[in-house]
């Protein structure tokens, strides 16, 4: 009876050990490309910035966000985001400068890597005229 105990015992332990131990796979990684705006652009007051571009993941991602901040100010004066699991983003938004002054600004896109707050950003800074 002991040993009939201890059998089953180990083999629990085994199978728990076995089941709760998983291979770590490779950390998603991810390409972040920035179409529009370009550095160094001026968009004029009343124009609409097109914020354009691609994100590709090696697995699956966890979202993204979009955040343009006018620097001069210190303000954030557009923000989106996509929280949906995918491998690839694609993006097209649109922002009209009512700044009222010339600014720098500066458009940052920060893609979630996993749920355990890893990220990747990328960004460009533009000019927001008068």
């Amino acid at each position: 009876m002991k040993a009939t105990i201890y059998i089953i015992t180990f083999t629990l332990g085994i199978l728990f050990v076995g089941t709760s131990c998983e291979k770590h796979s490779e950390p998603i990684t991810a390409t972040l490309t920035l179409l529009e705006p370009q550095a160094g652009d001026t968009v004029m007051a009343g124009e609409a910035l097109h914020m354009h571009g691609t994100v590709v993941g090696s697995g699956e991602l966890h979202g993204y966000s979009l955040t343009l901040t006018n620097l001069t100010t210190n303000q954030v004066v557009f923000s989106g985001s996509n929280a949906t699991h995918q491998t690839s983003y694609a993006f097209d938004e649109h922002w009209v400068n009512m700044e009222g002054a010339t600014s720098n600004m500066k458009l940052s896109l920060i893609v979630n890597l996993d749920h355990e707050g890893n990220t990747t950003t990328k960004s460009v800074e533009f000019v927001a005229g008068n």
